[in-house]
């Protein structure tokens, strides 16, 4: 068992920095303190052999051919004998445990997956950071209404992030669908009009990950899930960059 990690760094930049991840300045502060912390020292180890570990046995499962019922489809030579009403009646039993099937499937918590997310996030980014005249839904000046619409919408109450300590102001929000279910999209812009998201979807499952970066031409988007919330912040800025905005989100919604 790896031991729990130092207060004193968030564990969203330790795994970061263990998935190779990090900027370089929170790289350089991370390895300075494990030079000086072996509590630290001992995380950062466990972590990475955790890793080389699940690697070293789930990796074989990929070279594995599939089950030969998963490759041929068996057709009993008595199919072409079967008694058209007796077909028919197949046939509603199908549709009928289809429909209801497909009624649970609609009804039941929806996982959210990270890879999804960040699809998600960066097609609604390029789409709506290009807008001139209708860049939002509902503006910055009406942004505790906009908070308490969107927290609705998604099931889940937050604070919309503040970000003009790093120089971007917020113009306002939308509400968007991600698969089956509704979304937020936060929009701040800087003194240069370079325009930065930030996509808010819930998280039924819980399900906590590391932040990582995604990257599409000039686009950038840093992601993570967290509890009831997953995270995506895209813009076209660098990895760096980047990253220094989501750890601003990220804290604040720690906090």
């Amino acid at each position: 068992m790896t031991p729990k990690a130092p207060q004193n760094i968030e564990d969203w930049a330790l795994h970061a920095y263990v998935d190779g991840e990090a900027p370089a300045d929170l790289r350089a502060e991370i390895e300075m303190r494990m030079t000086q912390d072996a509590e630290l020292a001992a995380v950062i180890e466990g972590w990475r052999n955790q890793k080389r570990l699940i690697r070293e046995f789930y990796d074989p499962v990929l070279s594995e051919p599939l089950p030969p019922q998963l490759t041929a489809i068996h057709k009993p030579s008595f199919t072409n004998r079967i008694h058209p009403l007796a077909a028919m009646a197949a046939a509603l039993m199908l549709l009928l445990f289809g429909g209801v099937a497909g009624w649970f499937a609609a009804h039941r918590a929806i996982s959210l997956h990270s890879d999804t997310l960040v699809a998600d996030a960066l097609m609604a980014h390029k789409v709506y950071t290009a807008e001139v005249r209708h860049p939002v839904e509902v503006g910055a000046s009406e942004s505790d209404h906009l908070a308490t619409w969107l927290s609705k919408r998604i099931g889940h109450s937050f604070k919309i992030p503040d970000l003009t300590g790093e120089g971007y102001a917020l113009l306002g929000g939308r509400l968007l669908v991600a698969g089956t279910q509704p979304a937020a999209q936060l929009m701040y812009e800087d003194q240069s009009k370079r325009r930065v998201t930030l996509f808010l979807v819930a998280n039924a499952d819980n399900t906590e990950t590391a932040i990582r970066i995604e990257q599409r031409g000039a686009l950038s988007a840093c992601y993570w899930l967290d509890g009831p919330l997953g995270f995506a912040v895209a813009g076209e800025l660098d990895r760096d960059r980047i990253m220094e905005l989501a750890r601003k989100v990220y804290e604040q919604f720690e906090s």
